[in-house]
């Protein structure tokens, strides 16, 4: 092959690689398909090989089965091919490697990078909300505006507004608070616990008027229809279904909900007449009864463990007030006929007809005394009383563990003798005095 044929060579080679990149641009830049790559470098392959059998044509080589022997011309253009060859089995490879590199990496790094975050359109953007907390309570601090939590792991995003960008976040970061049982029902903080806050970003999407919060939420969520949100709308609860945990938790709330003046009277109003949702009904014999008994004030008998009157109090609420207690556990005590901290009965009738209080009024300082009493064994759930063999008394301890250690006995074992004062070795026990003894 003449220096002529080889300066040819090379311009075809150049315009056929040159014309074929070009080409190539457009397919990269709108798909970055490799697989396309490495079909349109083979084509090109074939048409230099194609092209440089044609010179070996024109040069007078006619004899196929000679391309790699003979003339110094067909050496040449047959060297010139192999190195061809070479340099295009090399891209290849590399290619090869790369779009592996390249596919594995879509696969296994799912991070989100900074130009990922542009397409939220934030004014500020925290990496990290636990390793930036420092700067982000620093700098968001009495600010109000609408953020966005990003999961850095899957891409999955939370929006949200405050009125205090660093005390909501301060409380993103607290586990307690996640934890709380108000709080962990929410996608945003099981996701939170699960993936740690320090995969999260956080992005200030606006400072908002706390005025404006409510529409600005809005309108981020509807855009950007956030994973991690169970409302569709801000502070709004269309659409989203309670689990029965919080409605136990709304329904202790509002039993503990104390209506205005103005609100009663508006719902008064809404409620005369054809309106009210009892209009032309009657409650029932067993519904009336138990509202009586709902509502009696009756008294309270107070006697001691050995069945002495101490006091009659005028109603369960005023002894739940006094002692510090609440109503249920009162109540339950005098329908099962327990003993309340180690020492006292509770009745609504006399044990006896002829029983007489020791202390006649219950605003006396004695009763005072007594209650004050009652609250100081607080800490007593179930006395033990101890026993010998001839029923003869000999120690109440405030509980099983404090009997256990004096009598050196197993605290299950004394717990199920106790129960129905059986026998143990030398010893009964029970939860109650026995016989009354002193």
């Amino acid at each position: 092959m003449t220096p002529y044929m080889l300066f040819a060579l090379g311009f075809v080679f150049m315009f056929t690689i040159g014309g074929s990149i070009n080409h190539l641009v457009l397919p990269l830049k709108a798909t970055k398909c490799w697989e396309v790559l490495i079909i349109m470098l083979l084509i090109i392959l074939i048409e230099i090989i194609v092209i440089i059998h044609n010179f070996e044509q024109s040069a007078g080589n006619q004899n196929n089965l000679k391309l790699w022997v003979g003339s110094p011309e067909t050496r040449c253009s047959t060297y010139f091919l192999e190195v061809i060859v070479q340099y295009f089995y090399l891209l290849l490879v590399s290619l090869n490697k790369l779009m592996f590199i390249n596919t594995y990496s879509t696969l296994t790094d799912n991070s989100l990078s900074g130009e990922d975050y542009n397409k939220y359109n934030p004014i500020k953007v925290y990496k990290s909300l636990k390793n930036d907390k420092v700067k982000i309570l620093k700098d968001e601090k009495d600010k109000s505006g609408v953020y966005c939590l990003v999961n850095n792991i899957n891409g999955n995003i939370y929006i949200g507004s405050s009125v205090n960008l660093a005390n909501r976040m301060r409380s993103y970061l607290n586990n307690n608070f996640l934890l709380s049982k108000q709080n962990n029902n929410m996608p945003i903080v099981k996701a939170l616990l699960k993936y740690d806050q320090s995969n999260f970003s956080l992005l200030i999407l606006e400072y908002v008027n706390p005025t404006n919060l409510t529409s600005r939420e809005t309108y981020y969520i509807t855009a950007l229809i956030p994973y991690y949100n169970v409302l569709k709308q801000g502070y709004s609860s269309l659409g989203y279904k309670h689990t029965e945990e919080t409605k136990e938790l709304l329904s202790e709330l509002a039993k503990n909900r104390i209506h205005s003046v103005k609100t009663k009277n508006l719902i008064a109003k809404a409620l005369i007449g054809e309106n009210n949702p009892f209009y032309n009904k009657n409650h029932s014999i067993e519904a009336k009864l138990r509202m009586i008994e709902a509502n009696s004030a009756y008294p309270v008998y107070v006697y001691n463990s050995f069945h002495e009157l101490l006091v009659i109090l005028p109603s369960v609420k005023t002894l739940a007030n006094l002692i510090k207690s609440n109503h249920a556990t009162i109540v339950s005590n005098i329908k099962n006929e327990t003993i309340f901290r180690g020492e006292w009965y509770f009745s609504n009738i006399p044990l006896n007809i002829s029983d007489k209080p020791l202390i006649s009024n219950w605003c006396s300082k004695e009763c005072n005394e007594l209650v004050l009493e009652i609250i100081n064994n607080n800490y007593i759930r179930k006395a033990v009383f101890v026993y010998d063999l001839d029923l003869k008394f000999i120690s109440k301890f405030d509980g099983v563990k404090d009997a256990e250690r004096a009598l050196d006995i197993n605290q299950s074992i004394i717990k199920k003798y106790a129960k129905f004062s059986g026998k143990y070795n030398e010893y009964i026990f029970s939860y109650e005095r026995i016989n009354n003894n002193k």
